[in-house]
């Protein structure tokens, strides 16, 4: 996916803090890392690797003061280095074998007790999606088509700013709120997605779920 265009710092809800990047015939909400950086920096696969590297140099270097015949206390001092980075590293592990345990757990409990959702596909969609850890290999996320856009809406926020707001054929639902001064531009940029999967739909047009939903998407 080619993006042109990316509005970053963009509340999304569900989502959290994320980017909203556009592209010629959809979109995708991309979720920032900053508030997960601090683990993944020291419990993450790359604190896993550095601290593999430390355990293989601090044994080498063991066996070979050992061998030497270097000082009792350099030899205890690399077989302490080995041995912090040893129970470290299975700290690591133990940690991301139970964040996927968790993650399991509680995507089967979500499925058990939103069971009758399950007819809806596009929330089939999602469960596929959270199980597979979302979206695509190398962090990029799923992309939107335009012709999944049912209705926009643009209003002020209950505690100040805009909230745009978007619904899917599917019935999903995102509120994002973005700065003050990209309110209108996120809006823009998803009102001409929506114009442009109109203007491509056959006709005569099929009636839209969110025909019924309170108040009326502009276009």
């Amino acid at each position: 996916m080619i993006v042109m265009y990316a509005i970053k710092g963009v509340n999304a809800t569900p989502g959290g803090r994320s980017t909203v990047q556009f592209h010629d015939h959809g979109y995708a909400v991309k979720p920032d890392q900053r508030e997960d950086s601090l683990a993944d920096t020291f419990l993450g696969e790359g604190a896993g690797c550095v601290t593999l590297l430390v355990m293989l140099a601090s044994l080498g270097v063991f066996t070979l003061l050992r061998k030497n015949g270097a000082p009792e206390a350099a030899v205890n001092a690399s077989m302490v280095v080995f041995l912090v980075a040893l129970c470290y590293g299975a700290v690591i592990a133990l940690v991301q074998w139970v964040g996927g345990v968790v993650a399991g757990v509680a995507l089967f409990l979500v499925a058990v007790v939103t069971f009758p959702a399950l007819l809806i596909p596009g929330y089939r969609r999602a469960l596929r999606r959270g199980g597979r850890g979302g979206g695509r290999s190398g962090g990029e996320p799923d992309p939107i088509p335009a012709t999944a856009l049912a209705g926009v809406w643009h209003q002020p926020g209950p505690r100040g700013g805009s909230v745009v707001t978007v619904q899917h054929t599917d019935g999903t639902v995102i509120a994002f709120t973005p700065a003050p001064e990209q309110a209108h531009e996120l809006y823009a940029r998803f009102d001409a997605l929506l114009r442009s999967a109109r203007a491509a739909a056959p006709w005569p047009p099929q009636q839209q779920p969110w025909q019924g939903h309170p108040g009326h998407p502009r276009g």
